[in-house]
């Protein structure tokens, strides 16, 4: 089963919640923002293969990166 784009987005958009009030930090690791992003797949009733959960946590992690850059442009 393929999941779209968009899809892959939503569930990268879900997982930064996990940074905002979760265990996740801007130091967590690709592994660990992985095995979250995995769980999140399941819970969506989507395939949670490997090499998916990590372009989807990749995906949360620059988006995360770009939330607190922008955070220090605006202080």
């Amino acid at each position: 089963m393929f999941i779209t784009d968009t899809q892959c987005n939503e569930v990268a958009e879900q997982l930064l919640t996990s940074f905002e009030h979760g265990e996740l930090h801007s130091q967590s690791s690709t592994k660990e923002v992985a095995r979250v992003a995995q769980e999140l797949l399941i819970d969506n009733g989507l395939p949670s293969r490997w090499s998916l959960a990590c372009v989807i946590s990749k995906k949360a992690q620059a988006a995360w990166r770009g939330t607190i850059d922008l955070t220090k442009k605006v202080n």
